[in-house]
């Protein structure tokens, strides 16, 4: 049984980046839960003024640290990752969004699988809707609709969900922590995708649920760091041959988003797209650029 001091406590690891809100209140339902955790939270060089707002309307006993470069997702939760394996004797740790907002008993169904099956190495929450995490290299990462599943089921995935996950220590001692070659969109894939080259289980809890309100990032950068990305993925879960297929398969897809007006609503930006598929041949990786 966890004990209610910093000895025992779940360390709760946040990323923000300009959303204090959303970051209030993720906090706040992290804190509304019974479970004993110390959180931190690693600012990715928000705006001063919204590094303010967050820093003066987070309780005490949170940690907050300013990080003078944006270092992206994975970048950003090292520098606390790194800390924690350093320092600390958790066995688990959370790892959230900004805006990531656990329902219920999530928080605590989460610890419960971990315990229930240690070769889980990561896991994560369903987000209400029942779709199974799939991963293919040519494909890329997708979502395959399935029956529902009865309340408390876990469940191994390819990829654990990355609005919030739960992490065991002895997993990430033996693996590593993020690849900050993908500075976001595809770091939370390729940590469960080596979980699993490492005979570690992925899985989602189907009855934890976390809501995420919704992705401010905007439509170029995330098309640019989805088609970079993903290849990147491609290259590294299925070789050269595959990254090829992957690479063809989207440059035409984007030919056919560009000449049909009935596809351009699409959430993909076709000069961004291509600007991501030539900084992977190039071998570019880390913050996109401007």
């Amino acid at each position: 049984m966890l004990q209610n001091n910093d000895n025992f406590a779940i360390p709760v690891f946040i990323v923000h980046w300009n959303r204090p809100s959303e970051c209030i209140c993720t906090v706040t339902r992290f804190l509304e839960n019974a479970l004993p955790l110390k959180i931190s939270i690693v600012d990715n060089s928000s705006t001063i003024d919204n590094f303010q707002l967050l820093k003066e309307q987070l309780p005490p006993s949170v940690v907050l640290i300013r990080l003078e470069e944006n270092k992206g997702w994975g970048g950003g939760l090292n520098l606390l990752l790194n800390q924690w394996l350093a320092e600390q004797t958790s066995p688990y740790c959370f790892v959230s969004a900004h805006d990531a907002l656990p329902q219920g008993d999530c928080l605590k169904m989460l610890v419960e699988c971990m315990e229930f099956d240690e070769r889980i190495g990561i896991a994560s929450p369903e987000y209400g809707s029942s779709e199974l995490p799939k991963y293919n290299p040519v494909k890329g990462p997708y979502m395959v609709p399935i029956p529902p599943r009865i309340s408390g089921t876990v469940e191994s995935v390819d990829f654990a969900h990355a609005t919030l996950m739960i992490f065991r220590r002895k997993c990430i001692e033996e693996i590593g922590v993020f690849d900050e070659r993908y500075f976001a969109y595809g770091d939370e894939y390729d940590i469960s995708l080596k979980a699993r080259r490492c005979n570690w289980k992925a899985a989602v809890i189907w009855g934890a649920v976390v809501v995420n309100p919704g992705s401010w990032t905007p439509k170029p950068k995330l098309s640019y760091l989805f088609a970079r990305n993903t290849l990147l993925l491609a290259l590294t879960y299925g070789g050269i041959a595959h990254a090829f297929m992957r690479a063809t398969f989207m440059i035409l897809n984007t030919l056919r988003i560009v000449l049909n007006p009935f596809t351009q609503k699409t959430n993909f930006h076709p000069i961004a797209r291509i600007l991501g598929i030539r900084d992977f041949l190039l071998g570019r990786y880390g913050h996109p650029p401007l």
